[in-house]
């Protein structure tokens, strides 16, 4: 297996999770009922997240606010440190379905680091503190 190195590494994992998120009992729901996510427009915006995150230089793809799109959404529904959790879960799944090396590990780690901060946003916790168990999903 090799590490992630193209846009093309991103779009197989960003794919697979969002397959997986789509009907997974804890999260699904979410995606599927309260965001109502269109795939055709989202992945991509995703895939620019995450282009940015592991290669871009100073010009950005993605320019939306994280947070702000996520605050909109917990107006919608209560999101708990557990949703992330299962997030986080899901993501690190599909990246070690499709990876593996220096890349996918920092793939890893700035998933981690997106799920704590919008976790602790929304509940108006520490990131530091914050703890996202991911042994008892496995």
């Amino acid at each position: 297996m090799h590490d992630v190195r193209h846009r093309k590494d991103i779009e197989a994992i960003v794919a697979e999770f969002y397959k997986t998120t789509s009907a997974d009992p804890i999260i699904g729901f979410i995606f599927n009922d309260v965001a109502k996510i269109d795939l055709t427009s989202h992945l991509p915006l995703i895939c620019d997240f995450w282009e940015d995150a592991l290669f871009s230089g100073e010009q950005k793809r993605y320019t939306r606010n994280t947070l702000s799109v996520h605050l909109e959404l917990a107006q919608k529904v209560t999101l708990r440190a557990g949703h992330f959790t299962r997030w986080l879960y899901l993501f690190e799944r599909a990246v070690d379905h499709n990876a593996a090396g220096q890349q996918a590990e920092r793939m890893k780690q700035r998933a981690n680091n997106v799920a704590k901060s919008i976790a602790a946003a929304l509940t108006a916790g520490k990131r530091s503190s914050m703890q996202l168990r991911l042994d008892e999903q496995k």
